[in-house]
């Protein structure tokens, strides 16, 4: 991965003590990354929804051993890996244009001063992506039918044979190279003051007030030969969207005690915002506070907040595309499975007699935007306590140190989701749920050729965690100062709430791994730092540490896992300490992340875990 990077910024003082700021960046990125080579599969069972899956393999082409046509009715799969093509190799060329204009001055409002802005963004995304590796659904039909057809620059195809014996000729006449773009755009108008209103005997109310109007659009355009079906990778079609936002808001920051008898300070906030999407209508919504400082040392915080996100154009008009992930059909081999088992699988068009056996770990998940989906909401609360105990301040051993608890409560309804296939499957094949059913398609054999899996408004999420932070800065010494940082979260519930034939199924998540789409919902997460900075030189040692979590769906508990990170840094006087670098290493011991077995593709979670290996870096800022 290759980043340019360019920023500027213009201020310009005006008459009547206004200020004129202008910022401008671009960002190219150029970037390369590759897959395993392409699985070609083919036959009504290869689930990739296109000829693939009706291909006949002629009698008289030269690779077919068999003397006969083979297609419905003698031939359900055939997976062959195209390893002469070597791996899939993708090339993103992504560029971004941000404008910044922002006008800023005073004016007098109830008889105090007060700031006012007024914004104008204009943004812009371009992406172009080049993928070698495909191949033509059309071509590949043609060179495995009927060989006095495959005329002119047609080639047939050996799908039968072993490692090399599909030839670069083979291979020039069924790959392509595919050509992906894609489109964003933003203009943002906002304006916003903030002052204060009047005094009060505890200090002054303030209030900050402000409008926006934003416009967003997008659009996506696979391959021509993408968009016809003919891919044998992932399918896609042309997608594209806007969406206008209008909002006002309103904030009020009010004193009620200061300098009592535990209270020296006591303060509430309430904010209101409301909002017109042009694709999900008009809302609004509350949020409140209270702060409480009993003592000088002591500070308690309550937060009231709902919250809303109307879906974004990809989640609206997104087409359908099609995700092969790791899934165990609970279906395959009946007849050594339960008897509830046994029946739902019979009912969702499983053969009887057992003959099915899942031949691909890997099935068709096709996911798509909803148009119809409805906006997620949120309503959630958090109580923290910071103690700052002044009788450990500038003592021997303790410059200062601070403690910090916050609890959260957060129930999310109507989360935007494409529910988990592996999920869909088991429901389907353990409750005989129709909702589930409902989204798996099966071929005569009892195979699954697709999961129709369109995001949705779930059900929702509820989630409760604790997180504790020590902040301990050490006195000045010859060597330098010390300090420690600490940060602890404990998840103390996850729950995703799904639709199901008989209402709402509740799944719990914390302590587990969910696997393809990969996410881990480990119980603690725990960052702990040692720094030291001696003027010109500095530098940390960092832990990071995830509890262990069990792989849901499959037998398997991924280890708790410590990682070690370095740094260090030097900024040289001679420069005006105004450049700094820094050298640093990631994943010092090397350590390797947990094997997972429903994972995507590389057998471990990235989301949550280093990838292998250790990763070394060197930084240079530069402050004016």
């Amino acid at each position: 991965s290759e980043r340019l990077s360019l920023f500027g910024q213009l201020v310009q003082d005006l008459p009547h003590g206004m200020e004129f700021r202008l910022r401008a960046s671009y960002v190219e990125r150029q970037s390369a990354n590759q897959a395993a080579p392409l699985p070609l599969f083919v036959g009504p069972d290869a689930g990739n929804g296109n000829l693939l899956d009706t291909v006949v393999i002629a009698a008289n082409n030269p690779y077919n051993p068999f003397g006969f046509d083979l297609g419905p009715g003698t031939l359900t799969f055939i997976g062959r890996r195209l390893v002469e093509a070597g791996p899939r190799h993708y090339e993103q060329d992504v560029d971004t244009f941000n404008l910044t204009a922002t006008l800023r001055g005073d004016a007098s409002l109830f008889g105090n001063p007060w700031d006012w802005d007024f914004n104008v963004v204009w943004s812009e995304n371009k992406a172009e992506q080049t993928f070698t590796g495909n191949v033509n659904a059309a071509n590949v039909v043609q060179a495995l039918g009927d060989v006095n057809a495959c005329t002119g620059s047609c080639v047939p195809l050996n799908i039968f044979g072993g490692a090399g014996t599909i030839t670069p000729a083979m291979l020039n006449y069924i790959g392509f190279i595919q050509r992906d773009s894609s489109e964003q755009t933003l203009l943002d108008f906002s304006y916003n003051m903030t002052g204060d209103i009047m005094r009060l005997p505890a200090g002054a109310l303030s209030a900050a007030f402000g409008i926006e109007n934003r416009h967003t659009d997008g659009r996506f355009d696979p391959d021509p030969i993408v968009a016809a079906g003919l891919s044998s990778d992932i399918p896609a079609q042309p997608a594209k969207g806007e969406i206008e936002v209008r909002e006002a808001y309103a904030e009020f920051r009010i004193p009620l005690v200061s300098d009592a008898a535990f209270a020296r300070e006591l303060t509430a906030s309430v904010a209101a915002r409301i909002f017109d999407y042009s694709t999900s209508g008009q809302d609004s919504t509350f949020q409140a506070g209270l702060n409480w400082r009993p003592t000088d040392d002591v500070l308690v915080r309550f937060n009231w907040g709902e919250g809303f996100r109307a879906p974004s154009i990809g989640e609206l008009y997104g087409t359908a595309s099609r995700f092969d992930q790791e899934v165990t059909d609970p279906c395959s081999n009946l007849l050594a499975q339960p008897a509830n088992v046994q029946t739902n699988c019979i009912n969702s068009g499983v053969p009887a007699d057992g003959s099915y056996t899942q031949l691909n770990p890997q099935l068709p998940v096709i996911t798509s935007g909803n148009p119809s989906l409805q906006p997620e909401t949120s309503e959630g609360y958090n109580v923290g306590i910071v103690w700052q105990p002044s009788f450990w301040a500038n003592t021997a051993w303790s410059d200062r140190i601070s403690f910090e608890v916050n609890y959260s409560n957060i129930e999310l309804d109507g989360a935007i989701k494409a529910q988990d296939g592996q999920s869909l499957l088991d429901r389907c094949a353990q409750t005989g749920d129709a909702l589930a059913c409902g989204t798996i398609t099966r071929t005569s054999t009892g195979t699954v050729s697709a999961i129709s899996n369109p995001l949705i408004n779930i059900g929702g999420i509820e989630t409760q965690a604790v997180d504790f932070t020590v902040n301990w800065t050490l006195p000045e010494t010859s060597f330098g100062t010390f300090s420690v940082r600490s940060s602890t979260n404990f998840l103390l519930e996850y729950n995703e709430l799904v639709p199901s034939s008989t209402g709402i199924v509740s799944i719990a998540r914390e302590g587990t791994e969910r696997g393809s789409p990969d996410q881990a919902y480990p119980e603690v997460k725990s960052t702990l730092t040692l720094d030291w900075d001696n003027n010109a030189l500095g530098g940390s040692i960092t832990a990071r540490y995830i509890s262990q979590v069990d792989e849901a769906g499959a037998a398997n508990s991924l280890d708790a896992v410590t990682y070690w990170d370095l740094q260090g840094r030097w900024t040289p006087a001679v420069l005006e300490d105004r450049v700094t670098i820094a050298l640093g290493i990631n994943n010092v011991t090397d350590e390797d992340p947990p094997g997972c077995v429903t994972c995507g593709l590389n057998n471990f979670d990235p989301t949550t875990y280093d990838p292998p290996g250790r990763f070394g870096y060197i930084r240079f800022s530069y402050r004016q």
